[in-house]
C-alpha cells in the first residue's frame, strides 16, 4: 500500500517487511484514514520474522493519537506472538513535542524495540 501525503495526512507506505509514515496527521475523518491502514497491516504484517516501523510525524491531533495507540497496540500484540518489531520514532532536532510524544508511546511498549532518532532539520536557514 502506498498513499501519498496530503495537507492533513502523512505519506504511508506499507509492505510485508516495513511500514513508513511521514508528515502531519490530522484527518477530517479519522476512521476514513485509519481503517484502510489497519486493514492493510492486518493483511500483510507477518506472524514471525522481523518488521520495521519508521515514523516521522510533524504534528498529530488527539483523534490521531488514539489511532497511534491502536497502531502500536497492534504491533505490540504481533511482538507478543513472536514477530520482532522495531519502531523508529524519527523527530526533528527542534521538535520537543514530537520527542515527548515518542517517549510517551515508548513507555507503553514492552515487546517492541522502540528507538527515538533525532533527524536533521529540513531548513535552508543554516
Amino acid at each position: 500500500m502506498q498513499q501519498p501525503a496530503t495537507q492533513r495526512t502523512p505519506l504511508i507506505e506499507i509492505s510485508e517487511i516495513h511500514c513508513r509514515m511521514v508528515g502531519e496527521c490530522y484527518p477530517e475523518n479519522i476512521q476514513e484514514f485509519s481503517s484502510p491502514v489497519m486493514t492493510e497491516l492486518n493483511k500483510v504484517v507477518p506472524i514471525s520474522g522481523e518488521y520495521t516501523v519508521d515514523l516521522e510525524l510533524f504534528y498529530f491531533n488527539s483523534s490521531s493519537a488514539k489511532f497511534f495507540f491502536d497502531f502500536f497496540e497492534f504491533f505490540e500484540e504481533k511482538a507478543k506472538n513472536g514477530l520482532a518489531v522495531k519502531v523508529n520514532w524519527n523527530y526533528r532536532a527542534d521538535d520537543d513535542t514530537m520527542l515527548e510524544a515518542g517517549e510517551d508511546f515508548a513507555e507503553d511498549l514492552e515487546r517492541c524495540t522502540f528507538e527515538l532518532k533525532e533527524v536533521p532539520m529540513e531548513s535552508s536557514s543554516s
